[in-house]
């Protein structure tokens, strides 16, 4: 009879912490892909003021979106400190 080796598995709140880490480190792809696709798409539509406005919106969103992560990032570290 073969005994199987045991299963490894993270705890709750690091697995959290590493997909919010790697959450973190996409935003700028996402950033990235959301200033240069839709003007690649629809040139007409996007003009010199409205790509202007375009890319502040976008770049809003993501530090927004990055700032939400790294709370977030945060607190997962403080419930792992705490339980320690």
């Amino acid at each position: 009879m073969r005994l199987r080796p045991p299963r490894l598995f993270l705890g709750r709140t690091a697995y959290r912490r590493r997909r919010l880490a790697e959450a973190t480190r996409l935003v700028p792809v996402l950033f990235a892909a959301l200033v240069l696709i839709p003007p690649i798409w629809l040139p007409q539509h996007f003009s010199y003021a409205r790509g202007a406005v375009w890319l502040a919106v976008a770049w809003a969103l993501a530090i927004v979106a990055t700032a939400a992560l790294h709370r977030a990032l945060g607190r997962a570290s403080a419930e792992d400190e705490d339980d320690a």
